[in-house]
């Protein structure tokens, strides 16, 4: 899902932020935007805008009803539905990650 910060494109950048990383680090940020097709600076403001958006969201405190609270631990009390056998899962999973490959 698309930062809600970045819905709507400014006309005109007005900050400039500076920031120090090591050689891996950039490294592997050249190597997401490129995956991505994005360029450095898009890809950066978007993956931060993302992080601080989940940091704000999980400050906030859920308030639920007796009756919604029971729902909620029933829900989550109920057994996990039969697992079906997915080979390109269990494939996908047990292969190394892009970032393990080099």
């Amino acid at each position: 899902m698309p930062s809600t910060a970045l819905k709507t494109r400014p006309k005109r950048m007005t900050e400039r932020l500076n920031v120090r990383v090591t050689e891996p680090q950039a490294r592997l940020i050249r190597l997401a935007a490129k995956e991505t097709r994005a360029t450095m600076s898009s890809f950066v403001i978007e993956s931060a805008c993302l992080r601080a958006e989940e940091a704000l969201a999980s400050q906030h405190t859920l308030i639920y009803t007796p009756k919604q609270w029971a729902a909620f631990v029933a829900a989550l009390d109920r057994p996990a539905a039969a697992a079906k056998s997915k080979p390109r899962l269990r494939r996908l999973l047990t292969q190394p990650s892009i970032l393990e490959r080099r």
